[in-house]
């Protein structure tokens, strides 16, 4: 196994390529430019003291959950496939690397290419709320950090997963952004399936249990998956946050007749949900990527 050497190589390339310093700029704009926003206007309007409570939720939910996404898409989308259209894969194949080395090392290297300036911008922005006086609890704040790496990572997984699956740069480019689009809007499209499978199949489910199917769905999203977990740092609320997003109407009824949220949207099955992704689709990529003939 020396896919750690493929990893500090591609790291290296990185840097080398300024990758780094361009993604920096970007996640410090986010991150710390969000901070110096929300800490300057809490001074000059005079409002009641802001809390991490309110800057975690509305950052993570509304920008993060689309931003690091596509960047982590766009680091990594061509990382094997443009490998093997340039001809140095073979090169790379000839030394004692295995095909899995190759994936293990790509994923893991832009992975850390992703992580290191979104660690840095969130922690440079927590200083920022410090310093106007923004409540910055410290153990929440870390579990955000930590959820919105794993996103990050996520999507450098899913989009190496394509990498090694895609037979051209250009199908690796359209099946990462379909998948961003699938994910990031249209998954309520993927939900109402259970309607069909009722009406086609004659289930006879009633409408709560739709309700709670789909919630179940809802939450292999690793996007909203991510988003319901960052609300939950900041309720006591399972079925609340599990509800995020939902209008307040519709949210007050449901709550009436569920009552408690079912053990398959716990905190521990929604997490489980996320973490799938951090696996599944670089494992089915390398499993095309073993079979493919070079």
């Amino acid at each position: 196994m020396t896919w750690q050497a493929i990893a500090r190589k591609d790291f290296r390339d990185a840097v080398r390529s300024k990758w780094l310093w361009g993604l920096s700029a970007v996640f410090f704009g986010l991150f710390v430019g969000s901070a110096y926003l929300i800490g300057s206007g809490v001074q000059s309007n005079g409002n009641q003291p802001l809390t991490s409570e309110v800057f975690v939720p509305t950052l993570g939910n509304r920008v993060v959950a689309l931003v690091v996404p596509i960047v982590a898409i766009v680091v990594a989308y061509s990382s094997i496939i443009g490998e093997r259209e340039s001809g140095s894969l073979k090169l790379l194949l000839s030394l004692p690397h295995s095909r899995q080395d190759v994936v293990a090392g790509k994923a893991t290297g832009r992975s850390t290419v992703l992580a290191l300036p979104v660690l840095v911008s969130m922690l440079l922005a927590a200083v920022v709320l410090a310093i106007y006086g923004i409540d910055v609890e410290p153990l929440k704040y870390l579990a955000f950090v930590g959820l919105t790496l794993l996103l990050g990572v996520v999507f450098v997984n899913l989009a190496v997963g394509v990498s090694a699956a895609a037979s051209s740069n250009r199908r690796a480019m359209l099946g990462t952004v379909g998948l961003y689009v699938v994910l990031t809007m249209l998954w309520t499209q993927v939900r109402r399936v259970l309607l069909v499978f009722n009406d086609k199949l004659g289930l006879g489910w009633e409408q709560m249990t739709l309700v709670k199917y789909g919630l179940f769905i809802k939450y292999f999203n690793p996007v909203r998956a991510y988003e319901s977990l960052v609300t939950r740092l900041y309720t006591d609320s399972v079925l609340g946050a599990r509800l995020y997003g939902v209008p307040r109407m519709q949210q007050q009824i449901i709550s009436q007749r569920l009552g408690e949220a079912p053990f398959y949207l716990s905190d521990w099955v929604v997490l489980a949900q996320f973490l799938l992704w951090l696996l599944v689709p670089v494992a089915l990529g390398y499993l095309v990527f073993r079979e493919s003939d070079l």
